[in-house]
């Protein structure tokens, strides 16, 4: 719910700006969260005309009496690295809400356990389409994440996120 918030507010702070064109993206995504399995989830963007985007990425699941859920905010800069202009590359930061939850069949004996993580991403995209004020892409994003107490021991967490999303220029 916090990152929803965020989100918000970073959306409404680069809507605030009438000097900036605003395109808004949606799609669907596929988190690999480890293990190599993909995940399904959602994709929610808004980019300025200078290519700078805020990104929200949300996966959740309920199996048996366990809900997990992850939601991935970043905020991405442009960096040219390749010479074309349908494939684009970027980099930035992360904020990822994660929640874990366990609802006992015994009353009084859930638990849950929620945490929140800061890291870094890099991502590469394809503008596979692009007419009048519509766009479709196609996205890979790789979050890396201090993972907790164990960083004294350089150990990281990643998140890569596979998205297809179409846009539209407002």
């Amino acid at each position: 719910m916090r990152s929803l918030a965020v989100a918000i507010c970073l959306l409404a702070f680069i809507l605030a700006n009438p000097a900036l064109a605003i395109e808004l993206h949606a799609g669907q995504s596929w988190f690999e969260q480890g293990d190599y399995l993909l995940e399904p989830g959602i994709s929610i963007a808004a980019e300025s005309d200078a290519q700078q985007s805020v990104r929200l990425d949300f996966t959740g699941r309920t199996f048996g009496g366990f809900t997990q859920a992850t939601g991935i905010l970043s905020l991405n800069l442009p960096y040219k690295v390749l010479p074309w202009d349908f494939v684009y590359t970027t980099y930035g930061l992360s904020l990822m809400d994660q929640y874990t939850g366990y609802k006992s069949p015994n009353p009084g004996k859930d638990e849950s356990i929620h945490s929140w993580n800061v890291g870094l991403n890099l991502g590469i995209g394809w503008q596979i389409f692009k007419a009048d004020h519509w766009d479709a892409r196609l996205e890979w994003n790789s979050h890396i994440f201090a993972a907790g107490l164990a960083f004294i021991y350089m150990t990281t967490a990643r998140k890569t996120v596979f998205t297809a999303a179409i846009g539209y220029e407002l």
